[in-house]
């Protein structure tokens, strides 16, 4: 176990200091977009993916709730849980796309 702790935190190590040591000089209009871009996309997929847990687990707490209730409609409340939990997902998703464009092809570039 002590062997396998000193090879990660080494290889932890090497991974949070590489960006570091191979760094090249950059543009700092280019550098600040970034940074502005990276705080953001952290807020925002956090925002989404915090936001469509607790949505899911309302959605799975009243399927629960209902089928309990009445039992003999739980094959379409699970139809309607399943298109609902895609319907969330798919939201958290277009959030991490919009991420995606704003961080790698940078809309403020004429």
């Amino acid at each position: 176990m002590r062997k396998f702790f000193v090879v990660l935190m080494a290889a932890l190590v090497v991974v949070l200091t590489a960006s570091a040591v191979f760094a090249a000089e950059s543009d700092p209009a280019k550098l600040n977009y970034y940074g502005w871009a990276t705080a953001g996309a952290l807020i925002g997929l956090g925002a989404a993916a915090g936001g469509g847990g607790a949505g899911m687990g309302q959605g799975l707490r009243g399927i629960l709730e209902g089928s309990a209730r009445n039992p003999g409609v739980t094959g379409k409340l699970m139809t309607l849980f399943i298109v609902g939990l895609a319907l969330i997902e798919s939201l958290v998703i277009y959030v991490l796309v919009f991420v995606l464009i704003t961080f790698y092809a940078n809309p403020f570039v004429k």
